[in-house]
């Protein structure tokens, strides 16, 4: 590692906005001013870096005006002393986070930072450019562990328990031992956090492709029940044959299955890959992305199980489990702040998990069913049939006979949407058969709930082959129309 500390030092003195930066702060007699945290951290990795700068100076409101009208862009107030500075550079974003120097000197600011890899600076606008790593974060780099130069650090802001996860994660390192040990000891504090905050470092965490592993990660550090307290009741929930493990260990098991499956899609589903892996790295909003949600579903599928479980004839069953887990999921999303569309997501997931797996096991599977089981769920079809491979994996523990029959059916229903939906649903045919106006006069209706349950009976015929013309529309609702009444009068489904 430290064969690349001159080249970190050549990057600050030759990279654009850093010079910019070095030379407006010596004209302004702002200096010394200290590039500080994951941008060092990342150069020295040999990371890809994003321009999210975090500079140490004497002065921050000075230099924030300084850089503010070299540059342009905004100016935001953070904290009373801290601010940040966003523009654009050569259609690049640039974000400038500028905190006052704590202590002395650097050295002494240094001291007081989260973890050794992010207590690494260096001097701008200096001859000549210094490297200061009072913590030892070079070794630790070239050790690829994270450790805190003082377990202190971690009282001054519990946050800094589940980011070691978080971080551990992002850059695949481990927690040292002696780290390890103070965040077991400090583990409760959690507690004292902002949800926000927690929310926001727990699903970065799940958004990372190795999701499963560092769950168990969190459980050993004893983070993962502090954070969700649910799981404790999960704990020792014994379950009965084809289960191997309880319930919290057959749910941490579900994540680190679909991990495999993710990463095996282009094998798995070769056909649906490319059109999955795309929107599952898509943001639903705050910053958490599908696959994000699908994790933290795939460990909380089963959360209802405890409060269900019975024993009958020496049979262990947990009838209702999946409405009760949607339910306390749903209560764990209020309390982490989880976002309406997010929560939602999540709550549907769990509540619709065995779904799946009762349609496969129907002595008869019809293209009705096939059809009601997409329109039902919308877009979040994909993610329940990975889930619920991901769960058959985790119950017998091997890609065997099991998950194979269940591997076949999630491909005949990712080809039933395509082949029946997909391209109806590309072309708009499925709405161009009748629109609500016409079926109105030509039926004689009046405007209703009624109408749009006879426009989705349209579209399911359409899907199914059953009907592909307007006049075929209006002989089938003709033959039919009584009895879609009723049915439409005891609240069933289109």
């Amino acid at each position: 590692m430290h064969e690349r500390v001159p080249s970190i030092l050549v990057t600050v003195q030759h990279h654009p906005v850093l010079r910019q930066m070095a030379l407006v702060a010596a004209e302004q007699g702002l200096l010394p001013v200290y590039l500080v945290g994951g941008f060092v951290r990342d150069a020295l990795l040999e990371h890809p870096r994003t321009l999210d700068i975090d500079l140490v100076s004497t002065d921050p409101l000075s230099l924030s005006a300084a850089l503010h009208e070299r540059f342009g862009g905004t100016v935001v107030c953070l904290t009373e002393r801290v601010r940040r500075v966003v523009f654009s550079q050569e259609e690049d974003r640039v974000q400038v986070d500028i905190s006052p120097l704590r202590g002395g000197d650097i050295v002494e600011d240094l001291r007081r930072r989260d973890f050794t890899i992010n207590a690494l600076a260096v001097s701008l606008g200096e001859e000549p450019t210094r490297l200061f790593d009072p913590t030892g974060g070079l070794r630790d780099l070239r050790k690829r562990q994270i450790r805190v130069g003082n377990p202190q650090v971690l009282t001054e802001d519990p946050l800094r328990l589940l980011r070691s996860v978080r971080l551990a994660a992002q850059l695949e390192f481990r927690v040292d031992e002696t780290t390890a040990h103070a965040i077991r000891h400090q583990a409760f504090r959690l507690t004292q956090v902002a949800p926000e905050r927690l929310r926001e470092e727990f699903f970065e965490i799940l958004d990372c492709s190795g999701g499963g592993r560092w769950l168990a990660v969190m459980d050993q550090l004893d983070l993962l029940e502090a954070l969700l307290p649910e799981t404790r009741a999960m704990r020792g929930c014994l379950q009965g044959p084809p289960h191997r493990y309880d319930v919290f260990t057959h749910s941490i098991e579900t994540v680190r299955s679909l991990d495999r499956i993710l990463l095996a899609l282009p094998k798995l589903l070769p056909t649906e890959a490319a059109f999955l892996i795309g929107p599952l790295q898509a943001e639903v909003e705050g910053g958490i992305s599908r696959q994000a949600i699908l994790r933290f579903a795939a460990l909380l599928h089963d959360v209802g199980k405890p409060d269900t479980r019975s024993v009958e004839d020496g049979q262990i069953r947990f009838l209702g489990h999946a409405e009760r887990g949607a339910g306390i999921v749903h209560e764990i999303s209020t309390r982490i702040r989880l976002g309406t569309r997010a929560s939602a997501m999540t709550t549907a997931l769990v509540q619709e998990h065995l779904r799946p797996l009762f349609l496969r096991q129907a002595t008869t599977l019809t293209p009705r069913a096939r059809y009601r089981f997409w329109r039902d769920l919308g877009v979040l079809t994909p993610e329940l049939l990975l889930l619920s491979l991901a769960d058959i994996r985790a119950t017998w523990g091997t890609e065997g006979r099991d998950f194979q029959s269940h591997l076949r059916f999630v491909r005949e229903m990712f080809s039933f949407h395509r082949e029946r939906m997909g391209a109806s649903e590309q072309t708009g045919k499925r709405e161009s058969v009748m629109d609500g106006h016409e079926l109105m006069a030509r039926m004689n209706l009046s405007p209703g709930p009624f109408v749009g349950f006879l426009l989705e009976r349209l579209r399911e015929e359409v899907s199914l082959g059953s009907l592909s013309t307007k006049e075929e529309a209006l002989r089938y609702l003709k033959r039919h129309l009584d009895t879609l009444r009723e049915a439409f009068a005891r609240g069933e489904s289109p």
